[in-house]
């Protein structure tokens, strides 16, 4: 992965290490708004305009971002001021516990919407930057390894909060939570800094007469009008469901005091997401938009339905890992559709239309489903008003995608492939299968790699270590050229052709090792034969020459006497 980091430019590098640090945001301060809300005592339609006010505000803000770039002059200047902006409104969140005792779920909904707005109103800037630098061949591969990056962030994050929070003791809970909140200040005050490292192309605005109330009147003429009428139709659709999902599982299933285990479910979603991001981003290059938004999206519309069947934790951290694979891909659809339909001088303005019409239909959504909530009645099988919000989602849900997908064209040339195969691949988990095979794949090739390195490294030694006979070099080169080709082939059988390889070797060299004890051995017998031989000669010598020696000797002492 490192490796393909560094073939982007490098903005887009800071680009991806600004999407981590501002990670620490929404893994941790975005994910931990409704269980902050809840620890304050909000009720359900409490917790919808916590969700529904800030999308709305924000979306509609984002309609002044023009304005914004001719008072910054540049993209760089705004985006780095207003993102720092947002860094403090989540420092107010964190003081709340301390510096405001009294309508705490008033406040945090004021500056959660003061913190939306001062990332959204420069949503539409960031994307012209981005597109800038982006070139459009990888935009797919880019933003799916660059949002797989985040979200490793953003799980990393969730599953540290979730856990700090569950040992925390329940007298220094707000002050946990203002520890959360504070960490989110960190992170993307970091990110606002990093913005100003970033390139910013000279911008040069076209005029353009289009205004919101002619795109609106013109979405079923073109194909970026329709693409965005399904957006904002299917966004209606989630929202009735995705908003109160957090507060459903603290207060309707009686995770309230359980952090842990409202942790494990939320984060469950973006462990998926972040794998799923990557493998989208290249079925998005080879394959197109359209046709991933068509796989995703008729999941997405059925997914509530396991809301109502599954209810345990064991088969909502399934439904979530799922339904990570399903929204990253739909997702990206949604954020990367509008790099390929315009030029970087009119994404401005017609994202900004985008994030209007998508955010005012989740405002929409949560409204009307915070309010059906409240209503606390139950339909049939269905003993929960979540539960009839659900089954109401999902019809709304494949009313709009009969209706409107089949009208979506992609806008680039791309290979064919049948929707039914990216919802098998969705459904086989094969993003996850085929992210640990590559990972696995890397493994092996850098293992054999190394391997022939290594080999050749050591034969080469060998070789310059001493002068050798033209068979010694003949048997090297056969050496060489085996391992050679062992590691061309699969890793399994390398190592068993390497071994049986080795093998031989080894029972070569105990021949060789044996007949040479057995040489060794014959030599010291003859030497020790030859040795014995010649010390008995020795000896027997000694003796003629000690009896003459004593015959002397008595003829001496004879003749000594006699005189």
């Amino acid at each position: 992965m490192l490796d393909k980091i560094n073939t982007y430019s490098r903005p887009l590098r800071l680009s991806i290490i600004e999407s981590m640090l501002s990670s620490l945001m929404f893994g941790g301060g975005m994910i931990f708004l409704v269980p902050l809300a809840v620890f304050f005592g909000a009720n359900s339609l409490e917790v919808g305009f916590l969700n529904a006010f800030p999308i709305l505000l924000g979306a509609w803000f984002q309609l002044g971002s023009i304005r914004l770039l001719q008072k910054f002059k540049t993209r760089k200047k705004a985006v780095s001021v207003f993102v720092a902006l947002q860094a403090i409104a989540f420092l107010m969140i964190a003081t709340i516990p301390v510096l405001f005792p009294q309508n705490q779920v008033f406040w945090l909904i004021v500056f959660s919407t003061l913190g939306t707005i001062f990332g959204a109103i420069v949503g539409p800037l960031w994307q012209s930057w981005m597109r800038s630098i982006t070139p459009g061949e990888v935009i797919g591969e880019y933003f799916g390894l660059r949002n797989s990056l985040a979200g490793m962030v953003v799980f990393l994050t969730t599953l540290g909060c979730g856990f700090y929070l569950q040992l925390v003791e329940p007298s220094f809970m707000a002050f946990a939570f203002a520890g959360i909140f504070a960490l989110s200040f960190v992170g993307r005050g970091l990110a606002s800094m990093l913005f100003t490292k970033i390139e910013d192309p000279e911008l040069v605005l076209e005029k353009d007469s289009t205004t919101l109330f002619s795109f609106v009147k013109q979405l079923k003429k073109e194909n970026f009008g329709y693409f965005v009428l399904f957006g904002t139709l299917f966004t209606f659709g989630v929202s009735l469901v995705g908003p109160f999902f957090s507060f459903y599982i603290l207060n309707d299933l009686g995770f309230k005091n359980n952090y842990f285990a409202y942790t494990l479910i939320i984060s469950a979603a973006s462990a998926s997401a972040l794998i799923g991001m990557p493998y989208w981003g290249r079925i998005i290059d080879k394959f197109g938009t359209i046709k991933v938004l068509k796989a995703t999206a008729i999941l997405a519309a059925i997914y509530p339905l396991g809301l109502i069947l599954i209810r345990d934790i064991q088969g909502l951290i399934f439904l979530e890992l799922m339904s990570g694979l399903i929204f990253s891909g739909l997702n990206l659809c949604f954020a990367s559709f509008i790099y390929q339909s315009f030029e970087p001088k009119k994404i401005i303005k017609y994202s900004a239309y985008q994030g209007v019409l998508f955010g005012t239909a989740t405002f929409a959504g949560i409204i009307l489903s915070g309010y059906v909530q409240t209503l606390n009645f139950s339909f049939l099988s269905l003993s929960s008003p979540f539960y009839v919000i659900c089954a109401l989602a999902v019809v709304f849900r494949l009313i709009v995608y009969v209706s409107l997908s089949g009208k979506i064209n992609e806008v680039k040339q791309t290979q064919p492939i049948n929707e039914d195969k990216l919802i098998l691949a969705v459904l086989t988990f094969e993003p996850v299968r085929e992210t640990m095979h590559a990972s696995f794949g890397v493994i092996v090739s850098t293992t054999e790699l190394t391997i022939k390195k290594a080999t050749v490294n050591t034969i080469s030694k060998i070789l310059s270590a001493k002068s050798i006979t033209k068979k010694e070099l003949i048997e090297t080169m056969r050496v060489l050229k085996m391992i050679s080709e062992h590691t061309t082939q699969p890793i399994g059988t390398s190592i068993i052709k390497t071994g049986a390889f080795a093998g031989y070797e080894l029972e070569k060299a105990m021949k060789m090792t044996f007949n040479g004890i057995l040489l060794v051995e014959d030599f010291t017998k003859n030497k020790a034969k030859k040795a014995e031989d010649f010390a008995i000669n020795e000896i027997r010598t000694a003796e003629k020459i000690t009896a003459e020696e004593i015959k002397k000797t008595k003829e001496l002492l004879e003749k000594e006497k006699s005189k």
